[in-house]
């Protein structure tokens, strides 16, 4: 493999970009990705190019990014995708489903096998007709139901809790540049 020579900037950050480490900390001139808040005053050419994007009064303080437990997507818009702007939050770590995020289906309803011995169907389940008859029982009817039956009819589904949406993850040492070239816009 051949050598090149780097510009005599590469090992010096841009202010305000944002780098992944392996290892536990920020070095020197960096500060942790996690949304603190900070002194204007004292980061005035960070504060130049963040704002108060991200948060704070833009007075005397503003804050840094927040990269804990969050992904991190490209501005703009893909083909077919919602567009994203700079500073957009979004998503969610667990969702419940609701009856409208189902596709339609059926359910069974519970019955027994054996003789039915009540006339009140109220609480009840569905029986078979009683043996030694004629056979013209009718235990069901086209008119409408005159009584809740026993919730145990129809057999359960879903619990109404959250799961999780999350991808698998790797937590790492996010950092952004408080020190470095200024950077020159297009």
């Amino acid at each position: 493999m051949g050598t090149f020579a780097l510009p005599a900037h590469a090992d010096t950050p841009y202010i305000g970009e944002i780098r992944v480490f392996g290892f536990n900390f920020c070095p020197y001139g960096w500060l942790p990705a996690q949304g603190q808040v900070i002194s204007i005053s004292q980061n005035t050419a960070l504060f130049s190019l963040l704002g108060t994007t991200y948060g704070g009064d833009g007075v005397t303080t503003f804050e840094l990014v927040d990269t804990q437990g969050r992904s991190i997507m490209g501005q703009g818009a893909g083909n077919g995708l919602t567009p994203r702007f700079w500073g957009d939050e979004g998503g969610q770590v667990a969702v419940t489903l609701t009856t409208n995020n189902l596709p339609s289906h059926t359910h069974l309803v519970n019955a027994n096998n054996l003789d039915g011995d009540m006339h009140d169907p109220a609480g009840k389940l569905l029986a078979a007709a009683p043996s030694g008859g004629s056979g013209s029982e009718t235990i069901y009817s086209v008119q409408p139901a005159t009584v809740n039956m026993a919730s145990s009819m129809i057999s359960g589904a879903g619990a109404g809790q959250p799961i999780s949406v999350s991808d698998p993850s790797l937590a790492i040492t996010i950092c952004i540049a408080t020190e470095g070239i200024y950077p020159s816009r297009p």
